[in-house]
């Protein structure tokens, strides 16, 4: 700031001040409103719904799971109504209930990795242990 010698100068720097205050308060309440509404719009019941399963999705385990379980489920569901068919025999039934719990487990431990990467896959930190003190470890498993 410059001294002020006179009362014009004064003036004019009040003046000048009280400009560059209202501009402020005009920003400050223009940036609040925005914010608010974007919080607003933002936390909505969808929104929050619509960026959970948008991150869900984008997680590559969640998504390998999802894939793994859902065709285990068809799959067993198929075999089931395959078996069963529309019996009330409760042999039948059983046996159905049976096939659809061992072709659930079966699909769901040997169908492919699809979104994982060969560079991704890491050994677990007891295999890792294990390296370092007997020496190589079979990754195949």
């Amino acid at each position: 700031m410059q001294k002020i010698s006179n009362l014009d100068e004064l003036k004019a720097s009040i003046k000048e001040l009280e400009l560059k205050t209202h501009q402020q308060e005009q920003l400050l309440k223009r940036n609040s409103t925005l914010t608010a509404r974007g919080y607003k719009e933002h936390y909505k019941p969808m929104n929050l719904v619509r960026m959970g399963l948008q991150k869900v999705i984008t997680t590559p385990d969640v998504r390998y799971t999802i894939i793994n379980t859902f065709i285990g489920l068809a799959a067993g569901w198929l075999a089931q109504k395959i078996v069963v068919g529309k019996s009330r025999n409760i042999f039948r039934r059983t046996l159905g209930a049976a096939v659809q719990a061992a072709l659930v487990r079966l699909a769901y431990k040997n169908l492919p990795l699809f979104y994982q990467n060969k560079s991704s896959r890491t050994i677990s930190p007891s295999r890792q242990i294990a390296a370092v003190s007997t020496g190589p470890v079979d990754q195949s498993v």
